[in-house]
């Protein structure tokens, strides 16, 4: 078993190596000059026109939802070391331990909130914008996989905590 869990610490550590590697290519290659124009904003505004329909107001929705998916991007990958603990619990012989089931529990946490908090930026980014939203579209990325993902790790845990309980109940009896 100690094979198999150094093999899938190998796997998760590369996953999470390749993860905050993109993460750090898109920000590097996002636009970030337009901060610049978003300084003077207020200076060059027209006072009397409605803020949320102003071309600049746009443009900072734009940038401002921009900067909630690549944290939440980074959210999803702080959820992947969660996996590293689990693993290492499991090298050290701990299968049931509370650790785990608070890992799968954060886990699934953080796979549904990702999948919802990134469906409603999604949401909102294509009305800024003032394209066709089609929410079936949208559904069929690979994030929406997360929701059942999550989920699965909510029974997983449960399954642990049972287990955990039918662990000690089977140490009394002997």
């Amino acid at each position: 078993m100690k094979d198999h869990t150094k093999i899938l610490s190998i796997v998760t550590y590369v996953v999470i190596l390749t993860s905050v590697s993109i993460l750090l290519n898109e920000l590097r290659e996002f636009n970030f000059e337009q901060f610049k124009e978003f300084q003077s904003w207020a200076l060059t505004a027209d006072k009397n026109a409605p803020w949320w329909t102003s071309e600049n107001a746009l443009q900072w929705s734009y940038y401002a939802i921009s900067a909630g998916l690549f944290f939440w991007r980074g959210y999803l990958i702080y959820g992947f070391t969660y996996f590293l603990s689990i693993l290492k619990e499991i090298e050290k012989g701990n299968y049931f331990s509370d650790k785990n089931i608070s890992s799968f529990k954060k886990v699934g946490n953080i796979f549904i909130g990702y999948a919802i908090n990134v469906f409603i930026l999604k949401m909102i980014l294509a009305a800024v914008e003032g394209s066709r939203f089609v929410a079936m579209e949208q559904l069929k990325e690979g994030f929406s996989l997360l929701i059942p993902a999550g989920l699965a790790f909510y029974i997983l845990a449960e399954i642990f905590k049972q287990a955990q309980a039918n662990q000690v109940d089977n140490e009394l009896t002997i």
